[in-house]
């Protein structure tokens, strides 16, 4: 099992990739470890005041894992650090 201090990692290695993606103000684009492979990520109801709201990925590790455990996957880590970095918090 991947242990969360893993993800958050990984997850900032995709952000120093540069890429992340932001679509729309709760809609992001985060592109896999697979070649041409993304995930949305998924922001519902956060806000400058309560960032977490609750935030989805299509990834499998969310699906089967992080969901269940409350925890953020890779893909969310670096959704919520890429809109720290450009100011959306």
């Amino acid at each position: 099992m991947i242990e969360s201090t893993d993800r958050q990692k990984r997850g900032i290695d995709i952000v120093q990739q540069d890429a992340v993606t932001q679509i729309s103000e709760s809609v992001y684009v985060v592109k896999a470890s697979k070649p041409n492979k993304v995930y949305r990520v998924l922001a519902y109801g956060a806000t400058p005041r309560h960032p977490d709201g609750f935030w989805s990925c299509e990834c499998w590790d969310y699906k089967a894992r992080c969901r269940k455990s409350g925890e953020d996957c890779k893909h969310i880590t670096a959704a919520k650090v890429y809109s720290v970095l450009n100011g959306k918090w």
